[in-house]
C-alpha cells in the first residue's frame, strides 16, 4: 500500500501549484457585441434580418455570462496528463472561480452599444501558453453582477423582448423569450503566452447578437433554447486593441 501511495503523494506539490494564483500574471478580459451581418438602431434596440429572412427588431435583450476559463495549450509531460486523471483541481462547483476562471455571473445587456467592451474581471493564472478559453452561459444567480434593477434575471440565462415581421411580410409580430438554459463556447485563443517576461494581456470575447435568432422563428416554443445555444456560438475571442 505504501509503495503505490508514495508516487501520487510526491506528484501532489506540482498538481497543486499548476493551479495557483501568480500576482505577477495578469489576463484581463472583457466582453462586447457586435452585427456580424449589419444591424441599426438606437439605444437598447437592434434591427437586423435572420438567416430564414424574417426581420427583427430586439428592444430589450439580456444575456447571463456565467464564467469564462482560459485552458492551457496541449502538453505531454506527465504530471499534466495526471492532472486530468486526478480530481485534484479538476472539480468546481457552479460559478467557482480560479486562477484559470471567473466564475462570477455577468447579465450583460443591449443598453450597451456595439464595440464598447464590459470588464469582466482579471486572471491571475501560472505562467503557461494557453491555447484555448471555454465560456458557459447560464442562469444568472443571487450574486451575477450586472442584474438590471427593473428587471429581475435571477434563474435565467436569457430574456428577449421585440417583435417579428415575416420574411413573406406582413404585421410585426411583439415576442418575448425566456429560457434558463446552459450552453458554452469553446474558442481558440491566438498566441496567449504569460511569462514573468510578458506578464500581462487582453482578451475580447465578442458575441454576434444578430444570429442569436438564426434558425429559428421568435414565435416558436422553442425559439428561447435555440437562442441560448445560438449565443454560445456567436462567440468569438481575440486580443483587444
Amino acid at each position: 500500500m505504501k509503495t503505490a501511495i508514495l508516487p501520487t503523494l510526491l506528484l501532489l506539490p506540482a498538481l497543486i501549484g499548476c493551479g495557483s494564483r501568480e500576482e505577477g500574471l495578469r489576463l484581463h478580459l472583457g466582453l462586447a457585441f457586435h452585427a456580424e451581418q449589419g444591424a441599426w438602431g438606437e439605444s437598447s434596440s437592434r434591427q437586423f434580418t435572420n438567416d430564414r429572412g424574417e426581420h427583427i427588431t430586439l428592444s430589450r435583450a439580456y444575456l447571463t455570462v456565467s464564467s469564462v476559463e482560459i485552458i492551457p495549450c496541449p502538453t505531454l509531460s506527465a504530471w499534466r496528463w495526471l492532472r486530468q486523471l486526478s480530481p485534484v483541481g479538476t472539480a468546481h462547483a457552479h460559478s467557482e472561480s480560479h486562477p484559470r476562471r471567473l466564475g462570477t455571473p455577468h447579465v450583460i445587456s443591449l443598453e450597451r452599444p456595439d464595440g464598447e467592451a464590459l470588464a469582466l474581471g482579471t486572471l491571475h493564472p501560472p505562467p503557461a501558453a494557453y491555447c484555448r478559453a471555454r465560456l458557459v452561459l447560464g442562469p444568472a444567480d443571487a450574486d451575477a453582477e450586472g442584474e438590471p434593477i427593473q428587471l429581475g434575471m435571477e434563474g435565467k440565462t436569457l430574456r428577449l423582448e421585440g417583435t417579428v415581421v415575416p420574411a413573406s411580410g406582413g404585421p410585426a409580430q411583439a415576442f418575448t423569450l425566456e429560457s434558463a438554459a446552459v450552453a458554452n463556447a469553446e474558442v481558440p485563443l491566438e498566441a496567449l503566452s504569460l511569462t514573468q517576461e510578458a506578464p500581462e494581456a487582453h482578451q475580447l470575447l465578442t458575441l454576434a447578437y444578430d444570429r442569436w435568432l438564426d434558425g429559428v422563428s421568435p414565435l416558436d416554443p422553442e425559439a428561447a433554447t435555440q437562442a441560448v445555444r445560438n449565443a454560445a456560438a456567436s462567440v468569438t475571442m481575440a486580443p483587444s486593441p
